[in-house]
């Protein structure tokens, strides 16, 4: 590892370019082979390294010792590999959690729509576009599919003609279909939702 004078330790804490390049040339491969060893990524560890010099930069006034510097290297890349290994296990445990609902879905077992099975995040999303819609299409969901009430009941109620009902319930599910279209899975989700709902005020 290459030393560093006192001399480019006290010009990185003035921000010299110079100096900047000089304490990232002595520790970068040392950093880099750590959160490699850590995270068993090569691609992610090249991030890894690169952010933690980013957030050094950007602090450079605190540090004019070399051991400052190393242990505040060492630091934040093991903190950020730490974090990127519970992101990693999260989308696994994720991953698998979706594996077995479709593998549930293909043996004739509903998976998880139930509403005590919609995540927070997911109700907060789907109620959000509902309420994007435009005014008419948006009551006319609401009434069709959160209330339950026929195309003739939302027709007298709202006085338009009962093709006006249908067509503004297309336009609604059109819209909604394509606000969803990145995220797999919610349509289906939605509509799953809104029938549930249907029925549990039927009964």
């Amino acid at each position: 590892m290459k030393q560093l004078s006192d001399e480019i330790l006290i010009e990185f804490s003035l921000g010299k370019p110079h100096a900047f390049q000089a304490v990232f040339d002595s520790f970068r491969m040392r950093i880099f082979y750590f959160v490699k060893n850590l995270i068993d990524d090569s691609l992610s560890a090249e991030e890894i390294t690169s952010d933690t010099f980013v957030k050094l930069h950007r602090i450079h006034d605190k540090f004019n010792t070399f051991n400052n510097i190393q242990a505040f290297l060492f630091i934040t890349a093991r903190n950020a590999s730490l974090d990127y290994l519970r992101r990693r296990e999260r989308e696994r445990q994720h991953k698998a959690e979706l594996k077995a609902h479709e593998e549930l879905g293909q043996e004739g077992v509903l998976p998880l729509f139930a509403e005590t099975d919609i995540e927070a995040n997911v109700l907060q999303y789907i109620y959000g576009e509902i309420e994007k819609l435009p005014p008419k299409s948006r009551l006319v969901f609401k009434l069709f599919y959160l209330e339950g009430k026929s195309v003739s009941d939302i027709a007298n109620l709202m006085q338009i003609s009962i093709q006006t009902v249908a067509n503004q319930k297309s336009t609604a599910l059109k819209l909604l279909r394509m606000k969803v279209l990145n995220r797999p899975g919610l349509f289906f989700m939605l509509l799953f939702w809104a029938v549930e709902s249907v029925i549990r005020k039927k009964y």
